[in-house]
């Protein structure tokens, strides 16, 4: 599916600065991070205090769910920096675990920022529900999906991946590669799904005589 480019380009820009300047990412307490675009979202989404055992503000901070005067859930105020090794490695963990809800795969998160530029970015390009551009290469041949979900269902049919490559808004560049599927949450996942493992941008498919 694609859509008129000036249409998601207008509404990709402005979700994009979104993502880069706020929101919150939130771990439940099955281990599963979520991105959430406003407070709203997040409260709507949680049940008890204690279903979000971490919040974290696109600046790093951390915060904790809490009941309100009227016992109606609200958000805390910040409680400081995020323990970021605690969280570096539990957003890996997540990642190895399920395949499939966490299919961008960045390189080494080494730093605070790189941590918190990649979870933000990709969580929201995972399961954005509006469309967002993408740079969709196969053969030489280039289109411009508007989801990851596009993107992988024009890979299934294909048996060899190398010569695909995609790159999200953010400008990181992807290959495709299969991954042996988890069970997670009841959802049975036979055979393999398709990840998209992070790749310098100077690289691109092998050329064949065909120019990308």
């Amino acid at each position: 599916m694609e859509v008129g480019e000036k249409l998601v380009q207008a509404v990709a820009a402005s979700n994009l600065q979104a993502v880069a300047h706020g929101g919150f990412v939130a771990v439940d307490d099955a281990g599963e991070f979520a991105f959430y675009p406003t407070t709203a979202a997040l409260l709507a989404d949680f049940e008890y205090t204690a279903q979000a055992i971490c919040i974290v503000g696109r600046d790093g901070a951390g915060f904790r769910l809490l009941l309100d005067a009227d016992r109606h859930l609200a958000m805390g105020t910040s409680l400081g920096p995020v323990d970021y090794s605690w969280l570096r490695q539990a957003w890996l963990k997540a990642q190895r675990h399920n395949p499939s809800e966490y299919p961008l795969r960045r390189f080494y998160p080494a730093g605070r920022e790189t941590l918190l530029a990649c979870m933000f970015e990709t969580l929201y390009l995972e399961h954005a529900m509006e469309p967002v551009q993408w740079n969709f290469t196969v053969d030489g041949h280039q289109t411009h999906p508007v989801s990851l979900q596009d993107i992988d269902g024009s890979l299934t049919s294909r048996n060899i991946l190398e010569r695909a490559r995609v790159q999200d808004p953010f400008g990181h560049l992807y290959r495709p590669v299969r991954v042996p599927g988890r069970a997670m949450h009841g959802r049975n996942h036979h055979g393999k799904v398709t990840i998209f493992v992070e790749i310098p941008t100077v690289a691109a498919p092998p050329s064949n005589g065909v120019t990308a």
